[in-house]
């Protein structure tokens, strides 16, 4: 065959596999999609909080707290912000908060939580649950919040996917 002749064919042959394309109509995925589908329910959060004693990193959960932590491995994200009460942050401030929410982040992995799910974010001074003035505020306000956030899926999505 001749080049030309390659050429023609070539050309030809894309041509009938554009023709013989299928289109298809993409819309993005919102939340109301996926409900809609029925893919998923929609997240359910749950927050848990423990304080700790001045200047401590030692992640003492309550025994109730300890029970929701234990079912921290179902969850599909868990966002551990670790806080202190001082007023005026400080890099020795930071360092403890970011200590506070390492702390609580290897209790997790220690009870067989995968780390990828876990986001660590730290901050001092700043967001005060309590009046800081007081001893008790003060305390309330040296704490490390676990956000765990659950995504079921739902007995239609096996049907979907099939």
């Amino acid at each position: 065959m001749t080049i030309k002749r390659l050429v023609i064919l070539a050309s030809f042959m894309t041509f009938a596999n554009v023709a013989k394309a299928q289109t298809f109509h993409i819309e993005p995925i919102t939340s109301n999609t996926v409900a809609d589908v029925g893919i998923i329910e929609m997240p359910r959060s749950n927050t848990v909080t423990v304080l700790f004693d001045n200047r401590s990193i030692t992640f003492r959960p309550s025994i109730n707290d300890s029970s929701v932590l234990d079912d921290a491995k179902n969850a599909a994200l868990i966002t551990v912000r670790g806080r202190t009460s001082t007023p005026i942050p400080s890099a020795k401030d930071e360092q403890l908060a970011l200590s506070r929410a390492v702390s609580a982040r290897n209790y997790l992995i220690e009870r067989g939580v995968s780390p990828l799910k876990i986001h660590v974010n730290y901050a001092s001074g700043s967001d005060f649950i309590a009046d800081n003035s007081t001893p008790e505020g003060r305390r309330q306000n040296q704490r490390v919040e676990i956000e765990l956030v659950y995504v079921t899926p739902t007995s239609s999505y096996s049907s979907v996917t099939q």
